[in-house]
C-alpha cells in the first residue's frame, strides 16, 4: 500500500513496529464500534462549541476580552470545529470500512494537534499524538480502497 498522506511514511514504522500490536479481537473492536464513538463524542462536542461561541458572544459584548485572548479563542474555536466537522464526515466512511474514512480521521488528528499546539497544551499533544497515531495504525489494515 503507498501510502501519499503527509507524514504517514515516517510514522508508520514508529507505530507499527516499535509499539506493541493490538490483537484481532480488539481491532474488531475498535473497527467496529470505534465509528458509533465518534459519532457521539462530536455531536457533543458541537454542543460545546455552541456553547463556547454563546458563552463568548457575551464576554465580548461587555468588552472585558482582549483582542490577543479573542484572536487565540476564534482560532482553536475553529480549528476545534473543523476537526468535529471531519470526525462527522468520517463517519459514513468508517462504517463501511472505506481507506477515505481513515484518511479522515488521520487528518483530524494532525489538526487537532496543531491546535494543541496552538494552544501551548505541548503535554496534551505528545499524549493525544502518541495514542492517537498508535490506535489509528493498528486499525488501517481493516480499511480498504
Amino acid at each position: 500500500m503507498e501510502s501519499k498522506l503527509p507524514l504517514e511514511r515516517e510514522l508508520e514504522p514508529v507505530f507499527l513496529q516499535k509499539f506493541p500490536p493490538f490483537s484481532e479481537q480488539v481491532k474488531e473492536f475498535v473497527v467496529q464500534y470505534g465509528p458509533y464513538f465518534i459519532l457521539i463524542l462530536s455531536v457533543l462536542g458541537l454542543m460545546g462549541l455552541f456553547t463556547a461561541f454563546g458563552i463568548m458572544g457575551a464576554v465580548s459584548g461587555m468588552g472585558s476580552v482582549s483582542t490577543a485572548f479573542g484572536v487565540s479563542f476564534y482560532l482553536n474555536i475553529a480549528l476545534g470545529a473543523f476537526v468535529l466537522i471531519m470526525y462527522l464526515m468520517a463517519f459514513s466512511p468508517l462504517r463501511a470500512r472505506k481507506r477515505s474514512g481513515w484518511n479522515l480521521l488521520y487528518y483530524a488528528l494532525l489538526v487537532g494537534l496543531v491546535s494543541n499546539i496552538v494552544q501551548l497544551n505541548i503535554f496534551v499533544a505528545l499524549v493525544s499524538g502518541v495514542l492517537g497515531f498508535w490506535i489509528l495504525f493498528q486499525i488501517r489494515e481493516k480499511y480498504i480502497g
